[in-house]
């Protein structure tokens, strides 16, 4: 794993040196071996084990750069796609109250349509959008209207979904020009945890889709809010 924040000596850097290496050796060695032969013994331990640390911290230096490039070949490529047809569920936790329904995301460009399907027949809460504003329409096929679908539906209905932050994470990528607390890539160059404008994202699982590895399970937590995601099926094709 890659962490982007992470100690120095993550990062390969040693914090050993020659002068601490012969000191520590040296108070390894016994007293019994003759005095000519201990400064050189001292000496040949020194060197195998400051070859073993400068071994592994530039071992340390190419798994992480090899990583990183890795990281951005895929982001490059998850950043391309802007068009999307996913099905899947949702669960949401406000303090003890919790409730789950289906999920179906179309995505167009800047065009969207999210339906959260409640189960047992009790209605369909959908949001269109694009760049003009965004529209709610509830099981009571009310119609409401707003310049952003985040300041909707907390007026409406009282929850805070970063939805122009999952517009990025629901793909495995960090909101640009949002500093980034943490982000903790697994072996294979993907997003395994997620610091990000209050917001804690931790994915579990990934799914082929075509070429790419996409989310297939995720959760965001913040301090209030608890939303839990399981994708089905992922279609690019539109």
């Amino acid at each position: 794993m890659l962490f982007i924040q992470r100690e120095k000596y993550l990062a390969g850097e040693s914090h050993f040196t020659p002068g601490t290496i012969t000191a520590l050796t040296g108070c390894c060695v016994s007293r019994s071996v003759p005095e000519k032969w201990r400064h050189g013994l001292i000496q040949l331990i020194s060197y195998l084990l400051l070859m073993v640390f400068s071994g592994c911290a530039v071992q340390q230096r190419s798994s992480d750069a090899a990583l990183s490039l890795a990281w951005e070949e895929n982001s490059a490529k998850l950043a391309k796609i802007h068009n999307w047809h996913l099905k899947g569920r949702i669960a949401m936790q406000v303090e003890k109250e919790s409730a789950s329904a289906s999920l179906s995301w179309q995505q167009n460009g800047q065009d969207y349509i999210i339906r959260i399907i409640a189960p047992f027949g009790r209605g369909t809460l959908e949001l269109t959008g694009n760049r003009d504003g965004v529209t709610m329409r509830d099981a009571k096929n009310q119609v409401v209207h707003a310049a952003n679908p985040e300041v909707l539906l907390q007026a409406r209905l009282g929850w805070q979904v970063p939805l122009s932050g999952l517009y990025y994470w629901i793909r495995g990528l960090p909101e640009p020009a949002v500093e980034i607390k943490t982000m903790i890539l697994d072996e294979q160059a993907r997003i395994n945890e997620l610091s990000q404008a209050g917001w804690q994202i931790s994915y579990g699982r990934y799914m082929q889709a075509g070429e790419l590895s996409l989310p297939k399970k995720l959760v965001l937590q913040n301090q209030k809010l608890k939303i839990k995601l399981v994708i089905k099926r992922w279609d690019l094709s539109l």
